[in-house]
């Protein structure tokens, strides 16, 4: 008797799932426990809509150190900041996955999403230059001031009306972070948007569909529902962006003086023409790869950090008027009451200002970014506080769940509460090793500097100028994040009131 198509079909089905279990690598009985995962698909199902609270659970269930598979690949979480510390700081522990969603991005380029001699290669010019240029100097604060006005400008402009969160800080930032790699300066709320700012929220917003399709988990995606699953506007963002980093590089070349460098982009170029070593990641068409890729993990990665954390403080201190009107008195002692008398704030200030750089530490730890970091790869083998990892397994920093953990901060874990990072007097700031939104070990952000400074001045100069308090319907925020790529606020309102007048 013949077999319909249906029974055909679950019959190979079947067979294939009992081929996959036969055949199954099986793991060393040191391998960390955890959820039973899947054929295909892994333990994807199991994370549903709110996978930090899945991860959350799992770390209560099987411990510290557990595992899951992310569709086939061996994923290893970790949920403890002393181990992470200590494992993270082993070279073996440094490499990136090669999921090919996230590669599309870079290509075996950059810093980012790369390991091996390229990462170390670029990453050790890039912090040299880029320290050069004055990154990690107090000299880098014109450039983030400039940005600071532009956007008082706007807060000026609509006093008294309500004002959304959607995308309210990325302009300026985005300014910031191309002026420094670029020389470039855009205005960024003109009525035409500049191309730079346009593209890069498309990147965003791809990035974003890709997380919730599940491609990133699920790479095959992309050869089956391309469409549906992100993966064409994934890649059409990520051309998009290259033309108009490739138009500015091609400005520089044009006009480019290696004796006089302005700006990052001038830097590279200079160690392209001067590179004669084949196997460098800065010798010729390798350096122009790198190049592109280099200045959008900068810029991009960058920029989205550090805007949406603002955007959450922004959240948080119009929902906590009290911790507002005690950073606003901070801000007077020093820079006195807010009119025509009274100046900007400026980096030699922070050590006066503990509440400020308080608030910022608890908005990071109640709202990390990047709630899970970035992906390492095992590079070798290695054996672990009796744990076997082996090589080729992904790695997940559980940053969210270490910053919520009430065993670390107490009870009132939940809660916006910035004096769990101030002395009992309130006069210095506490340096909380459990705190972890740039990561730790070898991969740590190389923009953590840059993020806190940016982060103290947007946050200093609006406050000290306004009032910002939540607009009528928006009275009780929802405070639960936006599960993406980054963790996003839910839709919210402000209506901001300057302060001297």
């Amino acid at each position: 008797m013949a077999l319909g198509f249906s029974e055909a079909l679950l019959l190979l089905t079947t067979a294939l799932f009992a081929i996959l279990y036969l055949t199954r690598k099986k793991k060393d009985s040191r391998y960390p426990r955890g959820p039973t995962p899947l054929p295909f698909i892994g333990n994807v199902h199991q994370i549903g809509r709110t996978p930090l609270k899945s991860f959350q659970k799992w770390a209560q269930e099987y411990g510290p150190i557990y595992s899951i598979k992310m569709g086939s690949v061996d994923t290893i979480i970790l949920n403890d900041h002393k181990l992470v510390k200590e494992l993270l700081a082993d070279n073996a522990t440094a490499g990136r996955s090669e999921n090919p969603v996230i590669t599309a991005f870079s290509k075996g380029h950059g810093i980012i999403n790369v390991d091996g001699p390229t990462w170390e290669e670029q990453r050790r010019f890039t912090i040299r230059k880029l320290r050069d240029i004055g990154l990690l100097k107090s000299t880098i604060e014109s450039k983030i001031l400039e940005e600071v006005k532009s956007l008082l400008n706007v807060f000026e402009r609509n006093v008294g009306k309500p004002m959304s969160e959607n995308r309210m800080f990325n302009g300026a930032v985005v300014n910031t972070l191309w002026a420094i790699v670029s020389g470039e300066r855009h205005e960024w709320d003109a009525p035409v948007e500049p191309e730079i700012l346009k593209k890069t929220d498309e990147l965003i917003t791809a990035v974003s569909r890709i997380a919730l399709t599940g491609l990133i988990f699920a790479p095959v995606m992309r050869h089956i529902v391309p469409k549906w699953s992100g993966w064409t506007d994934w890649t059409n963002s990520i051309l998009n962006l290259k033309k108009v980093v490739d138009v500015t590089v091609v400005s520089h070349t044009e006009k480019h003086d290696p004796n006089n460098p302005n700006d990052f982009i001038d830097h590279f170029l200079a160690q392209i023409k001067n590179e004669d070593d084949p196997s460098s990641s800065f010798y010729k068409e390798n350096g122009a790869a790198n190049l592109f890729a280099v200045v959008t993990d900068l810029f991009v990665a960058g920029s989205e950090t550090s805007a949406n954390t603002i955007t959450w403080a922004m959240l948080q201190l119009s929902q906590n008027l009290e911790a507002q009107i005690k950073m606003q008195k901070e801000l007077d002692r020093i820079l006195g009451a807010p009119g025509d008398g009274s100046r900007l704030p400026s980096l030699s200030d922070r050590p006066s200002l503990p509440y400020i750089d308080a608030v910022i530490s608890e908005v990071l730890r109640i709202s990390p970014v990047l709630a899970l970091g970035a992906p390492h790869k095992m590079l070798q083998d290695m054996e672990f506080k009796g744990y076997f990892f082996p090589k080729g397994a992904n790695m997940w920093v559980n940053i969210y769940s270490i910053h919520h953990d009430a065993s670390i901060w107490g009870e009132d874990v939940e809660k916006f509460r910035p004096e769990r990072f101030l002395s009992e007097d309130g006069t210095q700031v506490i340096r909380h090793e459990a705190l972890l939104p740039f990561g730790t070990g070898r991969r740590v952000c190389i923009g953590e500097t840059l993020a806190k400074d940016t982060i103290f001045l947007f946050l200093a100069s609006i406050f000290h100028k306004f009032i910002v308090e939540p607009y009528p319907s928006c009275v009780k925020a929802d405070m639960e994040p936006v599960i993406g790529f980054l963790l996003r606020t839910k839709p919210f309102k402000v209506v901001v009131r300057n302060r001297g007048k």
